[in-house]
């Protein structure tokens, strides 16, 4: 009997405190959970956690606030001629004192609005506020009849054509609207100009046009002779005191030329024979020349 299953005596009453205790702890575990009442949270005592807006959020609410002001103002627009409409009638249809005045000053030039897309040509115009302009501009061509009832103004505008015919534009310091008035430029080649001629350092021939991102030989020989060249305006680069990255932007120079350039400044000044000697190549050093100094 001492050795049934196995176990002594001992064994099984070991065996058998053992599963007593399993069975009380399990019994435990069953029956605690009904005898607790579960606290109250207080909410209100809880820290207030703040909300910090990032960059893309707030810069997408200032764009939703843009559009909603330009809507607002939308609902007082009336029909208008941008020939014709005045400074204050601008301001109620809802433009920006700044994009009004250049309206105005490109006609004071002597532009005219002949379709309503013309109006992209404003600077400060947006694509949305203009969607909201479009079904209230109406532009009327009086211009037809009122040269038929007097010939004053056909004599005036044949004057100023022919005035401003003599007259060459500076190509280092005009600005957007007057290069728009040259027949074959316009806004996209006018600021594609300004911005070359701000790489460059300014123009010193006119030649440089055909530089200008899509200036093809038929615009150039329709323009060059609408142009002069003021040398004075042009900004040079110090190849012996400038930085790398001063150096290195300007369209005439290469990243290895201008590395080049750093490695030989370190040994001696650089002068215009050594340049020469640098680039080895007699056009580039020609057309280079007049931006630099040593």
């Amino acid at each position: 009997m001492n050795n049934f299953f196995g176990f002594n005596k001992q064994q099984r009453n070991g065996l058998l405190v053992l599963s007593l205790i399993s069975f009380s702890l399990l019994l435990v575990r069953i029956i605690y959970p009904y005898f607790i009442t579960p606290g109250t949270i207080v909410i209100k005592n809880l820290p207030v956690v703040e909300r910090k807006l990032d960059s893309a959020y707030e810069n997408s609410q200032k764009q939703f606030q843009n559009n909603f002001s330009e809507n607002k103002k939308a609902l007082n627009l009336f029909v208008f001629d941008p020939n014709s409409v005045s400074f204050e009638q601008l301001l109620q249809l809802g433009f920006k004192e700044k994009t009004a005045k250049t309206l105005l000053k490109f006609r004071d030039k002597g532009f005219v609005f002949k379709e309503k897309k013309d109006m992209q040509k404003v600077y400060g115009i947006s694509d949305y506020f203009l969607a909201q302009l479009e079904p209230y501009i109406l532009i009327e061509n009086k211009r037809a009849v009122d040269n038929k009832n007097s010939g004053k103004e056909k004599t005036v505008n044949a004057v100023a054509v022919k005035t401003s015919a003599k007259e060459k534009v500076e190509l280092n310091s005009v600005d957007s609207l007057s290069l728009i008035e040259l027949n074959g430029i316009g806004p996209s080649f006018a600021k594609r100009i300004l911005k070359y001629r701000s790489i460059l350092g300014g123009y010193v021939a006119i030649e440089q046009l055909k530089e200008v991102y899509g200036f093809n030989d038929e615009l150039y020989q329709k323009v060059k002779n609408a142009f002069k060249i003021d040398a004075s305006f042009v900004k040079k680069i110090n190849l012996n005191t400038d930085d790398f990255k001063v150096i290195n932007k300007h369209p005439y120079l290469s990243y290895e030329l201008t590395k080049t350039i750093f490695d030989c400044r370190k040994k001696a000044a650089i002068t215009p024979t050594s340049l020469k000697d640098i680039i080895n190549d007699e056009p580039v050093y020609n057309k280079l020349l007049p931006y630099l100094q040593f």
